[in-house]
């Protein structure tokens, strides 16, 4: 700064105005280092969310599974194994005549679907299941094992499910 002596003081010469480049190249480091630090938060705090809103749509599958699979066969007093796509038929016994209802892979939704055979009404159970092999049903006397694996944006969740028929 060039100074100018008048009446005894210093004064500058002209008024100083604007940033020198040092404190533009500072400032500008510090920006980049704070949103550096906010883009990864962001993405991190996304990358998370995303992550659980798959696992929890993988526990409700299997938890809506379970619901309907213990339903039906606490209900049902026999089960006739099926050939693929159909896993089987549950026979559960009413006032007038039996019910059927059958539970089925659909390779199209990758779902496991219920079939109420005598109103045909079609209801989804579970998504994301992969293909046929994910999903087994086991008859041992009374017990039905139903054994599943789903699967969604590379996380997977398996569930093992025994269930009891009544007696017949």
């Amino acid at each position: 700064m060039t100074l100018r002596r008048r009446l005894g003081r210093c004064v500058p010469l002209r008024e100083e105005s604007g940033l020198s480049l040092v404190e533009v190249i500072v400032g500008l480091g510090i920006s980049v280092f704070v949103m550096a630090f906010v883009g990864t938060v962001a993405f991190q705090i996304y990358r998370v969310t995303t992550w659980a809103n798959d696992r929890l749509l993988l526990a409700s599958d299997v938890q809506t599974a379970a619901l309907w699979l213990s339903r039906d066969v606490v209900q049902a007093n026999q089960f006739t194994a099926g050939t693929a796509p159909d896993y089987g038929v549950f026979t559960i016994p009413t006032d007038a005549a039996s019910k059927h209802v059958r539970y089925s892979y659909d390779p199209a939704g990758n779902t496991l679907t219920r079939t109420d055979l005598s109103t045909g009404e079609t209801v989804i159970v579970s998504r994301d299941i992969q293909n046929q092999a994910d999903l087994s049903f086991a008859v041992l006397g009374r017990l039905v094992t139903v054994d599943f694996l789903v699967g969604r944006a590379g996380q997977t969740d398996t569930a093992s499910m025994h269930f009891f028929m009544r007696v017949p």
